[in-house]
């Protein structure tokens, strides 16, 4: 591959071939500063496939961020097919317009359909366009402790944190099905050791049991004993969810720890709970609240408060909108 090739796009192997890799790119305002943007990815904030090459010796897995690549003075083609051309085509049809009726209004529109005209040329010739514009994949460089884009094989962890109805879950089933990561729940947990107790199944019952256990324990007992699981595995892991400082802290002493954050507005969140007709979570609007605001702001370390934990996490993002919003947010963060 020549020395001039240009990274064009961070992307993540979905298909692996004899010859070629399927890579999937999540385009965003991190776009802006590529020369072949115009050709490679047609629209912003969109995922789309793109066909890459695999150079000699080079080997990928599905799942595995890799750049992708134009090959040789292609960066330079793009440029000059999506912005020197038609910058040279607006000009001359301006000054020939002029020239030729001498009215600035009708030498404008005959600038703008000259240039549209341009453009559906260039849409009909895609696939000859394409042949010119050949793409490789090529593994990352990464720092050594990034836990996200580091394809090394050693363990990243993930806590989730967030307030109730936020969309933790959605993350949590994003990252499994998109990267491997194996789940793991404190909730789970919880119903376990709630059905050991006698206890019945509802959220007061959680909080009861996991302040006694944080409490007899440590405030980060419960994911302490999540990642020993998670470690014993050997594999990727999401811990959902963190909800104690002590929790926090003490995750952080595992160097691959990340945590991520997510928010809502509570009547979005509320609408989503009572949708996912969970047994815990058939309560009234302001019982909804109630329980979120004592979840919000103990000052015990032994006790939940998931304000603190959204203010020391890594990544926060705002889940107003639908799933391929969110989507966009997590692919964004992985990207960073």
């Amino acid at each position: 591959m020549s020395e001039q090739s240009t990274i064009c796009k961070e992307g993540i192997v979905r298909a692996v071939y004899e010859d070629t890799v399927d890579v999937e790119v999540t385009v965003s305002s991190a776009c802006a500063g590529c020369h072949a943007k115009s050709i490679c990815i047609p629209s912003d904030h969109r995922q789309e496939t793109v066909k890459a090459h695999v150079g000699e010796g080079d080997s990928f897995k599905v799942g595995e961020r890799v750049n992708l690549v134009l090959q040789g003075n292609a960066g330079t083609k793009a440029v000059v097919i999506a912005y020197v051309v038609p910058f040279v085509v607006l000009l001359a049809a301006f000054i020939g317009s002029y020239l030729l009726f001498h009215n600035e209004l009708v030498s404008v529109l005959a600038s703008l359909a000259l240039l549209l005209l341009y453009f559906l040329f260039l849409k009909t010739q895609r696939h000859k366009i394409d042949h010119n514009f050949i793409f490789y994949a090529k593994k990352m460089i990464s720092e050594p402790n990034d836990p996200i884009t580091n394809n090394d094989t050693s363990m990243k962890i993930i806590g989730i944190t967030g307030t109730l109805g936020a969309g933790k879950g959605t993350i949590v089933d994003y990252l499994v099905q998109h990267y491997g990561f194996k789940h793991y729940s404190v909730r789970g947990y919880l119903t376990e050791e709630a059905k050991r107790r006698g206890l019945e199944i509802n959220r007061d019952t959680f909080v009861e049991v996991a302040n006694d256990l944080r409490a007899k324990h440590s405030p980060s007992f419960i994911t302490d004993e999540l990642y020993k699981q998670a470690e014993a595995d050997g594999a990727n892991a999401i811990i959902e969810s963190i909800r104690t400082p002590g929790e926090v802290e003490s995750l952080r002493k595992n160097k691959h720890f990340l945590l991520f954050a997510v928010d809502a507005d509570p009547k979005i969140r509320y609408e989503r709970i009572v949708g996912r007709n969970s047994e815990t979570d058939h309560v009234t609007f302001e019982t909804f609240l109630e329980n979120e605001r004592r979840e919000m702001s103990s000052t015990d370390p032994n006790h939940q408060n998931v304000g603190r934990c959204m203010e020391l996490a890594d990544r926060v993002f705002q889940n107003d909108g639908d799933f391929d919003d969110l989507y966009r947010q997590i692919e964004y963060a992985l990207s960073e």
